[in-house]
């Protein structure tokens, strides 16, 4: 699972920019740009446990069948959506790591930018 953080149309080449999720719990204090989901929000978002999201490691990724297997399906893949709450707290605090802090994010994936 990924939270995607954002998608670019056919003129940056269709891209999806994806932030890092687990299902192990974090351990110690949360810092700035990781989030806990517990069981109920996760539901909310189409998963039956609970995990983390970690906005200070993002991949950037071609919008591709090689990537994205069901994306020729009518839902094209799409298991759950955040709330716009969450969503603009997620936007939020990814432009506050972009803008304060952005030698602690992780920039990943094939179509990365260097």
């Amino acid at each position: 699972m990924g939270y995607v953080v954002l998608t670019a149309d056919a003129v940056t080449g269709g891209k999806v920019f994806l932030c890092y999720t687990t299902s192990q719990p974090w351990v110690g204090p949360l810092p700035l740009g990781v989030f806990r989901v517990d069981r109920e929000a996760a539901l909310g978002m189409g998963q039956s446990r609970p995990f983390t999201i970690d906005l200070r490691r993002m991949a950037t990724v071609p919008v591709t069948e090689a990537w994205f297997p069901d994306l020729g399906r009518p839902d094209h893949g799409i298991v759950g959506r955040a709330s716009e709450r969450i969503r603009l707290l997620y936007e939020a605090e990814m432009l506050e790591l972009a803008h304060r802090y952005p030698r602690n994010m992780e920039h990943l994936g094939p179509d990365r930018q260097r």
